[in-house]
């Protein structure tokens, strides 16, 4: 049984992987994390606690000592791409979910920096629900209208679970602005590369076929009639695609 690292997105946590376990069965033992400020790991108040070097330490931790595949979706996937960079060694396989490599201009990323810290202060001020009614609005997150009334329940009362002092940290340390690019390192990645994206999330499809030229090992696949969140709109289609690859000895990898 192979071992695979999940790292959730901005407002989730490890519960949101409890669907592709499923699907996975007994082919891969899913690890789980909540990052910091989200789900279970709330309390944390200095910036330090939100950096990036505490974010990779924890997903280092996660981890364990054997190398690992590793799944990170959205925020979830910067992170794995810079704790892949970091350990390549420990990384038999990365699969990127709705994920980018960071924005490319320093421009960029000063603009979005103003944006976030801006919206943290709107968290702060009007809290997760206000919030969350505004991110799920967003085009790339409207299809998660469509999941069964009780999963979109659950969906909900754990997104609104977060703490809000956490998540406006997390905006500000490790939001796509704060974050340096590492587009120009993409080639560095040698072990087998997934990004998957939904058919309906055209901002982050159109990313991923940017990056596969980039990339020695990797490939595309779009799942058609999702959006942003394909782990949790389609977890079948996710896990087939996981189970699916293998490497040229015939080995599923």
């Amino acid at each position: 049984m192979r071992n695979l690292l999940t790292i959730h997105g901005f407002t989730g946590s490890g519960e949101d992987y409890k669907a592709l376990a499923r699907e996975l069965g007994p082919e891969r033992r899913v690890i789980t994390l909540d990052l910091p400020g989200h789900g279970r790991l709330t309390g944390l108040r200095t910036p330090d606690d939100y950096s990036l070097p505490a974010h990779l330490a924890r997903i280092g931790t996660a981890a364990g000592e054997s190398p690992v595949e590793v799944l990170g979706y959205s925020l979830g996937g910067r992170l794995a791409l810079h704790w892949a960079l970091a350990n390549p060694t420990r990384v038999t396989r990365l699969v990127l979910v709705g994920a980018s490599p960071g924005l490319r201009t320093e421009r960029e990323r000063r603009e979005r920096v103003l944006a976030d810290v801006a919206l943290g202060e709107f968290i702060r001020s009007q809290g997760v629900s206000a919030f969350m009614r505004y991110w799920h609005g967003q085009t790339m997150f409207q299809t998660l209208q469509d999941l069964p009334s009780g999963e979109l329940d659950a969906l909900k009362k754990s997104r609104l679970a977060n703490d809000p002092e956490g998540l406006a940290l997390s905006l500000s340390q490790v939001g796509a602005g704060a974050l340096p690019s590492v587009w120009d390192r993409l080639h560095e990645l040698k072990m087998p590369v997934d990004l998957v994206t939904g058919s309906r999330d055209e901002k982050f499809t159109t990313l991923a076929r940017e990056m596969l030229a980039l990339m020695p090992r990797a490939r595309h696949g779009v799942v058609e009639g999702s959006g942003h969140a394909v782990h949790i709109e389609r977890p079948a289609d996710l896990a087939a695609a996981i189970l699916a690859r293998r490497d040229p000895s015939g080995e599923n990898r």
